[in-house]
């Protein structure tokens, strides 16, 4: 069950926190074959979505959007790489496919003067981009793994921050168990988005294709 709270003021949503499904780490500190790379080392974990992580020190890369296109190139290579060699099971949900979606690029943490860890990450996605936000499983399986590391804990606040800038505010809320032996946390993510249009469709009786229709992929892209 996802808790979802939206925040008010002046009649207007100025923030929604999702509570999360329990979050976990998988593999910490694995060695992973990228080709083109060479040797990583890699973390696994799961938020919602199963992830591999990687230091972006360790591919000499920033998170900059200058560097978008060598990201999402670098991270498609070990996501590939991941579910050629890796392998990520959730223990209590079966449905779930034993696969690795997303591959996070992540910067070490660091703190403000808070006292508040800072995520800065990249997520890319399959086939071919970053996502503009920390995303709320990434934020999720990065918090599950410093909980794992001994670097957060309960009650500890972080700060996910994407490539552009932009920001969720996350807390661990609870630790747990998913299964036997299987430690977790349950995170929450706090944010804010902003309608940019709405869209309508229809469906005419006499429509000759009411469910729509099927081509291969047209995406002018390298496929991994």
């Amino acid at each position: 069950l996802v808790d979802v709270t939206a925040k008010c003021n002046g009649g207007k949503v100025t923030q929604i926190r999702v509570t999360n499904v329990p979050s976990f780490a998988g593999d910490i500190g694995v060695s992973l074959e990228v080709e083109g790379i060479g040797s990583l080392t890699v973390d696994t974990a799961y938020g919602g979505d199963s992830f591999v992580v990687v230091n972006a020190e360790d591919l000499g890369l920033d998170i900059t959007p200058d560097n978008a296109k060598q990201l999402v190139e670098v991270g498609m290579s070990i996501t590939h790489a991941a579910n050629e060699q890796l392998k990520f099971v959730h223990p209590t949900n079966e449905g779930f496919a034993s696969h690795f979606s997303f591959c996070m690029i992540a910067k070490p943490i660091f703190y403000d003067e808070d006292g508040v860890a800072i995520s800065h990450t990249a997520v890319a996605i399959q086939p071919g981009k970053i996502d503009r936000s920390p995303t709320g499983t990434g934020c999720s399986a990065r918090m599950a793994l410093l909980h794992a590391k001994g670097q957060l804990k309960k009650g500890d606040k972080m700060i996910g921050r994407s490539i552009i800038g932009s920001e969720f505010r996350c807390c661990i809320e609870e630790e747990l168990e998913v299964a036997p032996g299987v430690k977790a946390i349950r995170p929450s993510i706090a944010g804010q988005a902003w309608i940019t249009g709405t869209t309508e469709h229809r469906l005419h009786s006499t429509d000759p294709y009411p469910f729509g229709y099927r081509l291969t992929d047209t995406w002018p892209k390298k496929r991994w």
